[in-house]
């Protein structure tokens, strides 16, 4: 007697009949569709999304600040090779996410340009999210359709089986290293004291008759993985350009080639750097009175 081989069309529950002489048996059929993916309503950071009626996301408002957005975590349903596709809102990017049981990432994330991937052992859930990826965010009124799939190849888009999580709000995790030490003065007659007045955030407050020169004051180091990182701050003191206040960052790499600069003033932006650990200084060279404060950041956004 041959197989029976049965292939559901599209999602849902139905039933299959089943005749065998007199026997007659009825047996449940649920398909479940291709696209992995769970998330539903979500609000957070400007941005809200809801959700259409052929199950795809409609994402609309302006986020406060790049690098800021929606996520959904939910449990993995898979092992193996997945597959990542699907359209996008000019300004917003999406990936996922690899979480172990305690929440943290394993291996590389999946975006567009890294979109066939193996699930890496021990991953619990997933974490997807929609951020942000414009220097000046604008304004939003679109949908986006994701999917993630077993295998290597991407199919016609399908609506998820939920399409009820809720979501919240997201942002990247500041990688940049906290400054210890503080309060610290640098300069003199009588100096800028420099505190943090919340976890890192400094404020750089006083005056100075001779340059403070403070490039050794400010300092500490994180390891990072290979990837590409950008650095930022809210509100530059005097602007991203400016080598009076600012931030810059120096890379040994962990496989012994040399090291470099990689973060600077009119160099900030996205850099694509091998594993090692990268030294930061917020550096002060003004003189005069000083009132300032602001948030170094470092991200990695791939």
């Amino acid at each position: 007697m041959g197989a029976l081989s049965i292939t559901g069309i599209k999602p849902g529950s139905t039933s299959l009949k089943l005749t065998a002489g007199k026997i007659t048996k009825t047996v449940p059929v649920t398909v479940l569709s291709r696209n992995l993916l769970s998330y539903g309503p979500a609000e957070g950071n400007g941005l809200t999304a809801t959700v259409n009626t052929d199950g795809s996301l409609h994402v609309t408002g302006a986020a406060a600040r790049q690098w800021l957005g929606l996520s959904w975590t939910f449990p993995c349903p898979v092992q193996g090779t997945v597959k990542l596709s699907g359209t996008s809102i000019a300004g917003l990017s999406f990936n996922i996410k690899c979480l172990d049981a305690n929440g943290q990432q394993l291996g590389d994330q999946m975006n567009l340009g890294n979109s066939v991937m193996a699930i890496p052992a021990g991953t619990v859930s997933l974490f997807l999210n929609v951020i942000s990826s414009e220097a000046t965010p604008t304004a939003k009124d679109g949908d986006l359709r994701i999917q993630l799939e077993s295998g290597t190849t991407a199919h016609d888009w399908m609506k998820p089986d939920n399409t009820s999580l809720k979501g919240g709000g997201y942002e990247l995790a500041n990688l940049y290293p906290r400054v210890t030490g503080l309060p610290n003065t640098v300069g003199a007659n009588p100096g800028i004291t420099v505190t943090e007045p919340t976890p890192g955030t400094y404020r750089f407050k006083g005056s100075t008759t001779t340059n403070a020169d403070s490039w050794s004051d400010l300092t500490n180091v994180v390891h990072v993985d290979a990837g590409t990182y950008t650095m930022d701050a809210t509100d530059w003191p005097l602007g991203n350009n400016s080598w009076l206040m600012g931030i810059q960052a120096h890379i040994s790499h962990d496989d012994g080639s040399e090291g470099a600069n990689v973060f600077g003033p009119r160099n900030y932006g996205p850099k694509t750097l091998k594993a090692g650990t990268l030294q930061c200084n917020i550096f002060v060279n003004t003189t005069g009175e000083v009132d300032k404060t602001f948030t170094p950041r470092l991200y990695k956004i791939d």
